[in-house]
């Protein structure tokens, strides 16, 4: 951010009259790191629980690690600030990137809930000839193969890969998919409708959340893939009411003998499972891990105000800032430059294990195959430790 002769003399004129009065010599103001946050405040028709709890989840995350950097003196000495936007559930408009960017001064951006945020960012910021990094902690297609757009959650074919190891010839048993109609969801659709194996029988496009449709109904999906007899529903579509379609499986008495795999799926998600309904999913993080490192996350991030639920989606935020400050203490430079001349190839410790960005922005990391059933929590059944993203970049 360029500061103006005048700010320059102000600002000096305020330090010299402190140290005056104090006795002691002036010290000089550090600016502060602004990083950009683009939050689904409410989806696009007014809806919280649409969106929730994955935005709570995206700020504990961030707002865990900002208190732990920022106690540690902040990023090469500069202290670490969010600002906020709400992209109201849809991609940023080139508006609210050139504020964050332009006006606010921030030299990172976090992308936000929708897979096509970091896409869409790029494009935003290639508009204002600016490079800063992007940086997303949720689950994506990984298609997109972007230099400043960094991702620190699984991609949709390190997801499945693990799936369908863990269940073996089960897998190939008259698979059905679930995906969201937008581009992002699209993608992930044509990946599985080559990757689930055997005789492939149904590819559902559900809606998104848009004026006269209706999020979170499964029931005709449901009867569809029964009547066709599939025995695996893999659920891609990226909205935390995607838990409904199991539910409403055992509403409707058709959930018997089948195996429903989720590409995404959280601990709040498994409190809303009912009796009855049981998932497979693959995750980058389970809270219920008993590992020490892992519980030991969970008992500081719980430290938060109003963390008692900790998710993968806290924790791969949390880790995006921690490797943006790992990225700028690498380059020697607190800067967007810094960031992004430090992400490329950085390697982090989390408290799952180590986490390496490849040349496409994507992350090599360890993963765990997790089971729920009926209202309880998510249970580890296997973990894989390193697992390479898969994107085609």
């Amino acid at each position: 951010m360029a500061v103006t002769r005048r700010e320059f003399v102000a600002g000096a004129g305020a330090a010299l009259a402190a140290g005056s009065l104090t006795g002691f010599p002036a010290i000089a103001q550090v600016r502060p790191l602004k990083v950009g946050v683009f939050v689904s405040e409410v989806d696009a028709q007014g809806v919280d629980e649409l969106v929730e709890p994955y935005v709570s989840q995206m700020r504990l995350g961030l707002e865990f690690a900002a208190s732990e950097i920022n106690t540690m003196g902040g990023i090469l000495g500069r202290p670490v600030e969010f600002v906020y936007r709400d992209d109201g559930g849809s991609p940023p408009s080139q508006a609210a990137v050139t504020a964050l960017v332009a006006e606010e001064g921030c030299e990172a951006i976090v992308g936000g809930f929708l897979m096509a945020s970091p896409r869409l960012i790029t494009v935003r910021l290639n508009a204002l000839d600016a490079s800063v990094p992007v940086l997303h902690g949720l689950w994506t297609d990984g298609s997109y193969c972007g230099p400043i757009a960094k991702h620190f959650a699984p991609t949709a074919r390190q997801i499945v890969s693990p799936i369908r190891a863990y269940l073996g010839d089960a897998f190939q048993a008259r698979p059905f998919s679930i995906s969201n109609w937008t581009p992002s969801g699209r993608s992930v659709s044509e990946y599985l409708y080559g990757a689930l194996g055997g005789a492939h029988t149904g590819d559902a496009l559900v809606t998104t959340p848009v004026l006269g449709n209706h999020p979170g109904e499964y029931r005709g999906v449901m009867r569809w893939a029964h009547e066709v007899e599939s025995n695996i529903i893999w659920n891609a579509d990226p909205r935390p009411y995607a838990v409904n379609a199991v539910n409403q499986a055992v509403e409707l008495g058709v959930a018997e003998g089948k195996i429903f795999a989720h590409l995404d799926f959280s601990e709040w998600q498994a409190s809303q499972l009912v009796p009855g309904a049981s998932i497979i999913t693959c995750v980058p993080f389970v809270a219920s891990d008993p590992s020490p490192a892992v519980q030991d996350f969970v008992s500081r991030a719980r430290a938060m105000p109003g963390a008692e639920l900790v998710t993968h989606v806290a924790f791969t935020h949390y880790n995006s800032l921690m490797a943006l400050k790992a990225a700028m203490e690498r380059s020697g430079e607190a800067s967007a430059a810094g960031g992004l001349a430090g992400l490329d190839g950085l390697t982090i410790e989390t408290a799952t294990g180590p986490l390496t960005l490849d040349a496409g922005g994507y992350p090599t990391m360890p993963l765990f195959v997790a089971t729920a059933e009926g209202g309880g929590q998510l249970h580890v059944v296997q973990k894989i430790d390193q697992i390479e993203s898969g994107a085609p970049c």
